[in-house]
């Protein structure tokens, strides 16, 4: 057991941080009560979405997707962004050098940070359990926990391990049920992802009447369940699934819970009726959603405004001296804008870059200008979106529907202004593979995600220069564990 009075300074932390959400309504509404015993803390309905608030917090500092699980170390480790300069740390880790002396300490923050926070999902879980209060939103609650602890496990796991077809005789990590830290019990591969999918399960059962996503705030009499996209609400813990059953391999599964997201209707919460649900944007409307929370195409995503000044100091300051974090050098060749006519126009390519006099690219989608940042319009970083069940529907029905695979493909390009791409030219596996790869590439910069694709596909990672590739291997795509988790054993087997 933590001693007690960690666990009170534990509570007290995610109090605090949950009062730092400063850009969402609903979050100011949080007062934190000083050092309390965890028995108050959770005795109603606020003390838990208090915590909850917390636990998203802690997930958008910097340490994990405030930036390292974003468009900070992850991209750069999927070649999207580099500092260019021959003294910076990108170098290093661009070269996948993880046990350099000023690599490990990223690696091993991210470890220690994203087990901090499930500790913080498993103190609530805990209370959740066995508390006297009912009711529906006490069910939610539930519910949002188990999905917080299985979506951070499984981004471990996809860090620390390697794939899901690799996992015969190879060490899984650890799957934390508790609030202490040194009792992690370790798990092969299977077991996490079977951990993973139990979370699920019972997230979805207890998240079953959650039905709203893009209420505004004000909606509902309870603003708990308005902009719902900024927790893990029922529809994104649907899109979790499919993602899990994706990197597992199981199409089947994954295809079921990509349509489900795909067709689901998102209903108000009052008698207001209907609001905004989700659809691909219009061509001529992509600017309005290219941010978070891009109602209509977010599933799930992180409020993250203190991150804004270090967003901006990393891509748009001085670009002009070419001493800044760029975009990949091939983005032209990326986006085919050779190809671009009046019907033929990617927007995603001028709405995510700017190209400088140098012939570099910045990374303009969070924050354009240092006008933006006076006006504090960034808000937060999106962690799951639509067009992603698109193209895992559309790669689960390949071998058995091309036909329908090509056409949910076309469908998220028709939405970024492209013409369908011919059937003739994704005649092969391969050929559809590396397409996937580059249209992943094109939507989701800044998410995190290129990495793990090039992981799941196992391919040489085209360097960010675009003049080598490093070929796929344990060594690249697997992340050391900390030295102090093997050496004190915090892990039981």
């Amino acid at each position: 057991m933590m001693k007690k009075n960690n666990i009170y300074l534990f509570v007290t932390t995610l109090l605090l941080l949950s009062g730092s959400l400063v850009s969402c309504n609903k979050f100011l509404d949080v007062q934190p009560k000083g050092t309390l015993p965890e028995d108050v803390q959770f005795s109603d309905e606020q003390g838990f979405k208090d915590a909850l608030y917390g636990v998203y917090a802690l997930m958008g500092d910097q340490a994990l997707y405030g930036e390292n699980l974003s468009y900070g170390f992850v991209d750069k480790l999927g070649q999207m962004f580099k500092y260019i300069n021959t003294a910076n740390l990108d170098n290093e880790i661009t070269k996948y050098e993880y046990t350099n002396l000023n690599v490990r300490p990223i690696i091993d923050n991210i470890w220690a940070s994203q087990y901090s926070t499930i500790a913080a999902v498993n103190l609530i879980i805990k209370h959740a359990e066995t508390t006297d209060l009912t009711g529906e939103t006490m069910d939610i609650i539930k519910g949002e926990a188990y999905a917080l602890r299985a979506f951070l496990h499984f981004d471990l796991v996809r860090l620390f391990c390697v794939r899901y077809a690799d996992r015969s005789g190879k060490s899984g990590i650890p799957y934390a049920f508790e609030a202490d830290q040194n009792n992690k019990e370790l798990f092969d591969i299977e077991g996490v992802y079977k951990n993973i999918l139990a979370d699920l399960d019972k997230a979805e059962t207890l998240l079953q009447k959650d039905n709203t996503l893009n209420a505004p705030l004000g909606l509902s009499k309870d603003p708990y369940y308005d902009e719902r996209y900024s927790e893990l609400n029922k529809y994104a813990v649907m899109a979790l699934k499919a993602r899990v059953y994706y990197t597992m391999g199981d199409k089947t599964k994954a295809a079921e819970y990509a349509r489900k997201v795909i067709n689901a209707d998102v209903v108000g919460s009052d008698e207001s009726g209907e609001v905004k649900g989700l659809a691909l944007t219009k061509p001529n409307e992509f600017k309005n959603i290219k941010n978070f929370p891009g109602t209509g195409e977010i599933l799930f995503g992180i409020y993250a405004d203190k991150q804004a000044q270090n967003i901006y100091d990393l891509f748009l300051t001085n670009p002009q001296s070419g001493n800044f974090t760029e975009a990949r050098k091939d983005l032209k060749a990326l986006y085919e804008t050779d190809k671009f006519t009046a019907t033929n126009t990617d927007h995603r390519y001028a709405a995510f870059y700017k190209e400088e006099s140098r012939g570099t690219f910045v990374y303009t989608r969070l924050i354009e200008s240092e006008n933006e940042l006076t006006q504090k319009t960034f808000r937060g970083i999106p962690l799951i979106r639509l067009p992603e069940m698109y193209y895992i529907l559309s790669e689960s029905l390949y071998d058995t529907n091309k036909e329908e695979s090509i056409k949910l493909l076309n469908e998220v390009r028709a939405s970024r202004g492209l013409e369908p791409i011919t059937d003739n030219s994704l005649d092969t596996k391969e050929n559809y593979i590396q397409e996937m790869l580059r249209e992943r590439m094109r939507e989701m910069p800044g998410e995190g995600q290129i990495f793990f694709a090039y992981k799941l596909y196992n391919l040489p990672i085209l360097a960010h220069s675009s003049n080598q590739s490093f070929e796929p291997s344990e060594e690249i795509f697997v992340l050391p564990w900390p030295e102090s988790e093997k050496e004190f054993g915090n892990v039981s087997k």
